[in-house]
């Protein structure tokens, strides 16, 4: 499938050729949605955002998954057992889990997975050479020898960049990295993958859960290289028929899936480059069948969540996120604490809530209400000026303009920068606002020493503080590419405290522990502490199926449309 960009005034035409087709009606089985933009990426080893991910995780498939109540169950494994100490987790692999095509012929379905599979998708994520933002996630780093292998591949790749290799020499290499794998990966036969981790790890299954894991074979991505996001091939209930950028993706049916009661609907069309504004005109005309309301403009939500005609189609629920603000800790002037308070002293949260009309609560910090180890009386900062100007003294600070990322996918996004910008200069400190793309925020935030003040969001992986407090406050998590700890924060007493947790198997001392580390880090002000969200939808009358899921924010998998 040939994936490229359309002239302006060609994709215009075709979207109201498709308006039009939308209008005379659709076929019977096709889900229409409507997103604003491109999904980043189709390849599971890059796919950590909510953009991507609902589109990867149809196309592809990992050892488990969860059920409609977050539980986890087996996917392509048939079954698992882990080990009384909590390190040694073994999988048996089901035999009818077909990958969509053989790379050679095209012909579907293609080869059976196999347990190689899945051991190559992760020694792919832990290559430094991937960039993958799971390479710093602890759950991976886990198993046993990970780190050793990340840091023996980063030394290949330097070697083999040597211009002054001979032609031998470069084979002989590259015979000795094909070698290489992950000393805790097991693979016994195709039909089994044994893991063994250092330490045990309540959460190593919610981390198999994850696009990271996923299977993928390696044929496909030394075909395709760099461009394997354009040419995905997975094992999943949906088979990608054509993705043209900033215009439309299109996933069919996959009549091979293993599980044969899945998918639903026949396929699933998706409309790229629909601001919500228009997504709601094109939802009340009937045009798409899906519409996810968290972001529209207050008067269009309030007005679509109590309208009689859409009131009892709508769904709610905690979307369990955080949106903050990272301030770089590693660059001045956020490497001094006093600076870092100042500015959530600062901020007017309550205001930059009230954009979105009763969709967010003011956070105190990292975890959402609903998370275990949620501590409703943490230390809340407070909207005091004053205050901040006092801290802003004392740490001797001098205003010089800084540059403040934002992106620009939803729309809230822009006043909210504006606010903060606002209320940052009424105490000294003056910012310069740089709206992008959120593929371009993600990518510059996650570089060290590069982006002094990025606005962003994290939504929980699986309902663990360890996914929220290891993976955004550790040290080990900070990068020098890909870096989810985009604060690039660090301290020794909050390591401590959450590598001892991790490994902890007492649940009440494990939530206590991540108790405490949240107070270091709320008082060590790493972020600007923004708010929570509820998620609200509305669907058509003629969908069935459609549920907020406690994980996964799209199962297209499980939606009929029944017109």
């Amino acid at each position: 499938m040939q994936r490229f960009k359309l002239p302006r005034i060609l994709l215009c035409v075709g979207l109201f050729w498709l308006a039009g087709c939308a209008r005379q009606g659709h076929e019977a089985g096709v889900l229409h949605v409507a997103v604003e933009a491109d999904p980043p990426t189709l390849d599971p080893a890059k796919s950590y955002d909510s953009s991507s991910i609902p589109f990867v995780r149809v196309l592809y498939r990992g050892l488990v998954d969860y059920d409609d109540n977050a539980g986890i169950v087996d996917a392509v494994a048939h079954s698992h057992m882990v080990s009384s100490d909590g390190k040694t987790y073994w999988f048996k692999l089901r035999r009818d889990a077909r990958f969509h095509h053989d790379e050679k012929t095209g012909t579907a379905p293609g080869r059976r997975v196999t347990s190689n599979d899945f051991r190559f998708a992760l020694e792919r994520v832990l290559d430094p050479e991937t960039a993958s933002d799971g390479l710093a996630l602890p759950g991976y780093l886990a198993i046993r020898g990970a780190k050793e292998f990340s840091e023996a591949c980063g030394k290949f790749a330097e070697q083999l960049a040597n211009q002054k290799l001979l032609p031998a020499q470069q084979a002989d290499l590259r015979r000795q990295r094909a070698a290489l794998h992950v000393e805790g990966i097991e693979v016994r036969g195709d039909d089994e993958i044994i893991f063994h981790l250092e330490d045990a790890d309540a959460t190593f299954l919610n981390y198999l859960t994850l696009p990271f894991a996923y299977a993928v074979p390696p044929e496909s991505v030394a075909r395709w290289g760099k461009s394997f996001s354009e040419h995905p091939n997975g094992c999943g209930p949906f088979i990608l028929e054509e993705w043209v950028h900033d215009g439309w993706l299109r996933l069919k049916k996959n009549p091979h899936y293993y599980d044969r009661n899945l998918p639903r609907c026949e396929r699933v069309n998706v409309q790229m480059g629909n601001k919500t504004t228009l997504q709601i005109m094109r939802f009340e005309r009937g045009e798409i069948d899906l519409l996810d309301m968290t972001s529209a403009f207050p008067p269009d939500f309030l007005r679509l969540r109590d309208e009689p005609q859409w009131k009892p189609y709508v769904q709610h629920g905690p979307m369990m996120d955080i949106r903050y603000v990272a301030l770089n800790c590693e660059l001045p002037p956020f490497n001094d604490v006093r600076v870092r308070r100042a500015v959530n002293y600062a901020v007017n949260r309550q205001r930059i809530t009230s954009f979105l009309a009763g969709r967010a609560t003011v956070a105190r910090g990292a975890l959402p209400p609903g998370m275990p180890s949620y501590n409703p009386k943490l230390f809340q900062y407070a909207h005091d000026p004053a205050k901040a100007r006092e801290l802003l003294k004392q740490a001797g600070y001098k205003d010089k303009p800084m540059t403040f990322w934002y992106s620009t996918r939803e729309g809230w996004y822009e006043k909210a920068a504006q606010s903060i910008k606002q209320d940052l200069a009424a105490v000294g400190m003056t910012i310069n606002l740089k709206a992008v793309s959120y593929g371009d925020l993600k990518a510059q935030a996650g570089k060290r020493k590069n982006v002094q003040l990025a606005m962003m969001g994290w939504y929980q992986d699986f309902p663990d503080p360890s996914n929220f407090l290891d993976v955004l406050f550790n040290t080990k998590a900070i990068t020098e590419v890909a870096s989810q700890n985009r604060a690039f924060y660090s301290n020794r007493r909050n390591d401590a405290l959450l590598d001892k947790a991790r490994v902890e198997i007492n649940r009440e001392k494990r939530l206590q522990m991540y108790r405490d580390a949240e107070k270091i880090i709320v008082d060590d002000a790493p972020w600007l502490f923004l708010h929570h969200t509820e998620r609200y939808l509305v669907s058509q009358p003629w969908i069935k199926g459609y549920k907020i899921h406690p994980m996964w924010s799209e199962r297209y998998e499980f939606v009929e449309v029944k017109r």
